[in-house]
């Protein structure tokens, strides 16, 4: 079944819209959505500015002292990994946490990606879903819900490739894009703190902390921080890089009566 229209597009691209769960402390049964409507516009300015605050405290208060050409050490091993990759699976763990309710959510699933372009994020129950990035088209099939969402790659901001930064030959292009810092070294990681920078479109998120492996130069923790103060943490492991893949994993072998939404 074919419906041509403009789907919901979910600007953390991964993230399903969450049920509209009831508050139970001092909330009276009140959804998300009620809560937020019930804040007054007193009330609503002075948090936007509180929280503009917080951003500001948070990412832009000085990083620790490192020797001055040790940051480009690191972007260099990036992009030397990043030129090299061509094919990468792995292991994810995904949690998403709600400032308003102070919830937590988590999935986990396994990650295929083929260079140039081609991405596969497949998540376990119990939200079963899939998300290909092939050819200029994203594809969102909920399994649950029995039906494909289907866009342009510019329709879709924070889909795939947004949340694969580190990763790949964009390496190239983070000290263009972004204010970095080093943050922490350890032993076998380091820690990186990501700015957009405030001409760049290349970001949907305030900021991004990014945990390299030292051994392959590849994330193993990416947590985004977004302007309303949620998060989204993305965990690897079992990473392999440049191995074969399996047979038609960016093709969606989609079972009779999915209904397919395409937008405008």
């Amino acid at each position: 079944m074919l419906r041509t229209g403009r789907p919901v597009i979910n600007t953390t691209g991964l993230r399903d819209r969450r049920p509209q769960r009831r508050l139970s402390s001092g909330g009276q049964g009140r959804t998300r959505s009620e809560a937020r409507s019930e804040i007054s516009p007193e009330h609503g300015a002075l948090a936007a500015r509180a929280s503009i605050l917080l951003l500001l405290i948070l990412f832009t208060a000085p990083a620790p002292s490192f020797p001055i050409d040790r940051l480009g050490e690191i972007l260099a091993a990036m992009q030397s990994a990043g030129d090299r990759l061509q094919t990468l699976t792995a292991n994810f763990q995904q949690t998403n946490r709600d400032h308003i309710l102070e919830e937590e959510e988590t999935s986990s699933g396994k990650l295929f990606l083929q260079v140039p372009g081609r991405i596969r994020w497949e998540y376990g129950p119990p939200a079963s879903k899939v998300l290909l990035v092939k050819d200029e088209k994203i594809l969102l099939y909920n399994i649950v819900a029995h039906q494909v969402q289907e866009f342009e790659r510019g329709q879709m901001r924070g889909a795939g490739a947004d949340l694969l930064i580190g990763f790949g030959q964009s390496n190239a292009e983070i000290g263009k894009h972004y204010d970095v810092s080093l943050l922490e070294e350890r032993s076998d990681e380091v820690v990186l703190r990501l700015i957009p920078k405030p001409d760049s479109s290349a970001s949907i998120f305030a900021a991004i902390e990014l945990t390299l492996g030292k051994a392959e130069w590849t994330p193993v923790q990416t947590v985004f921080y977004e302007l309303n103060k949620d998060t989204t943490t993305l965990e690897f492991d079992d990473v392999k890089l440049n191995g074969p893949l399996p047979p038609r994993v960016f093709e969606l072998d989609l079972p009779p009566g999915v209904e397919i939404l395409r937008g405008e």
